[in-house]
């Protein structure tokens, strides 16, 4: 039997990601056949279902789908979905049920509950003879290798760039956007595997500087806003499940509503930085004034270093469409090199199996 080194499979299938994303991208006749339904049955609302990096995933998505397709989309839990939205769905709705494994019991219960109400449904798993896959109208593959660490991460990227490509695909249909602007944007998600392969060293090297003068705090918070709430989510879920670190993840607006008073001296935060605009502006103002009640900050960044955090990791810039689909990478690395620092093996996390039952 093989041995390996403790998180080396995690971090094997990080790199592996850049030729993940390019195998799920390449194809395009699903997507498009999903965006034509879409319009053709006159889908007035989407709802992304999933569990834990499958909704968050969801999160993530709904804001490209919003801003850009002129579609309303909605990320909503798989176990609470038949109980919030049930009893009024209808033709109008289509219903993307999200699971790697596409075995998650309450994923396929909530595709259930959407075609007994006559919804559209749609599967987006890594395997296409799954459960989930079998009840769906519309199967999206996410193409990638079994996923042999514990850890959602090559999966999760794939998740990301499909949905991007089926707002894009149904931006253009809907005449949301002109042929120039697809081009443009679609050529800009169609070169992220490749600026993911060139920044994965250079992710790597920082973050191994990073960690030996790295102090682990009691209590971490990540903080985030517009889709990088969901990447804010997403990374606080990968900081419990692989480093078994108590973490919370909130909105950088909802964070002085309550939580801050946590943010001192024992504390450690991660803010994930937006290249530009409003979103950029509040969240370094939220950051001077928990860098001057005592915390430890940390910062996911594109553009210029900032005064109130201790250290950085810097990401290659790109569309704030794109970017949690860059920034979740890092992370990842992050991830391994906490739970390696505290003798943790993120491969094998305690207690965790690779499809969640109740």
């Amino acid at each position: 039997m093989v041995q390996h080194d403790q998180g080396s499979i995690t971090l094997e299938e990080i790199w592996q990601i850049p030729e993940m994303l390019q195998r799920a991208l390449k194809p395009k006749e699903n997507i498009q056949e999903l965006a034509r339904k879409i319009i053709e049955n006159k889908i007035k609302l989407i709802h992304l279902v999933g569990d834990g990096t499958s909704y968050h995933a969801g999160i993530v998505s709904s804001y490209i789908l919003n801003q850009l397709s002129k579609v309303k989309a909605f990320a909503e839990v798989s176990p609470e979905f038949p109980h919030l939205v049930g009893s009024i769905l209808n033709k109008k709705d289509l219903v993307i049920g999200i699971s790697q494994s596409g075995e998650s019991e309450m994923t396929v219960e909530s595709l259930n509950v959407a075609k007994s109400k006559g919804a559209l449904t749609a599967a987006l798993t890594n395997y296409k003879e799954s459960p989930l896959a079998g009840i769906s109208d519309t199967l999206l593959e996410m193409k990638t290798t079994k996923e042999r660490g514990l850890l959602a991460t090559k999966t999760y990227t794939n998740t990301l760039a499909l949905l991007s490509k089926l707002a894009i695909e149904l931006a253009y249909m809907k005449k949301s956007i002109n042929e120039d602007a697809y081009i443009v944007i679609m050529k800009e998600l169609m070169g992220i595997p490749n600026i993911i392969k060139e920044s994965l060293q250079g992710f790597r090297k920082q973050i191994r500087t990073l960690i030996p003068d790295f102090k682990i705090s009691p209590v971490n918070f990540v903080i985030g806003s517009g889709p990088d709430y969901g990447s804010a989510l997403e990374i606080s879920l990968k900081f419990i499940e692989g480093a078994r670190m108590f973490s919370h993840a909130f909105s950088t607006a909802e964070f002085p509503h309550g939580p801050i008073t946590l943010a001192d001296e024992n504390s450690w935060i991660l803010a994930i930085i937006p290249n530009e605009g409003h979103r950029r502006t509040s969240i370094l103002k939220l950051l001077k004034k928990i860098k001057n009640q005592g915390a430890t900050v940390t910062s996911l960044f594109s553009t210029d270093k900032m005064d109130d955090v201790d250290c950085g990791i810097r990401v290659p810039h790109t569309h704030e469409f794109f970017q949690p689909l860059v920034g979740i990478v890092p992370a990842q690395m992050l991830t391994v090199e906490l739970a390696l620092k505290k003798g943790i093996n993120p491969d094998k996390p305690k207690w965790l199996t690779k499809v969640s039952k109740v």
